[in-house]
């Protein structure tokens, strides 16, 4: 392990351990849990694995990175693209307590899920006329 990337995989550790310590506290103390404690959570988790397959916490820049690299970029893009779709699904259901459309009353989430269900076509159908 290089020096930068044993450097990025302790500084995100030990961010994820303080917010996690903080976030066991508030919810034993005072049995809440923040979303800002659980936004910066999910940050922490972010930069770490960011750092272990890039080796730094800001990643590589795509001209640095050889065609192995981009490939990898490109195919976790799209999985985790349908990966956050499914994911977004699921907490609608859960959230609702529902499986029928016409029984959900949480009518912002199912337009975030909408925008994200066509964020990917459309990005993508702005980008190819840009090559033709």
């Amino acid at each position: 392990m290089i020096t930068v990337k044993k450097v990025s995989f302790l500084c995100s550790l030990v961010l994820i351990v303080a917010i996690s310590g903080y976030a066991i506290y508030e919810w034993v103390t005072k049995e809440i849990i923040n979303a800002s404690t659980l936004f910066f959570l999910f940050l922490g988790i972010g930069f770490l694995f960011q750092s272990l397959t890039w080796g730094e916490l800001n990643g590589k820049h795509e001209g640095e990175k050889d065609e192995m690299e981009k490939h990898i970029t490109l195919l976790s893009s799209k999985i985790s693209y349908y990966l956050l779709l499914l994911l977004m699904l699921i907490v609608l259901v859960v959230s609702e307590k529902v499986i029928a459309l016409n029984d959900i009353k949480n009518i912002p989430l199912v337009i975030v899920i909408g925008f994200a269900w066509i964020t990917m076509p459309i990005t993508e159908f702005v980008v190819s006329k840009k090559y033709r």
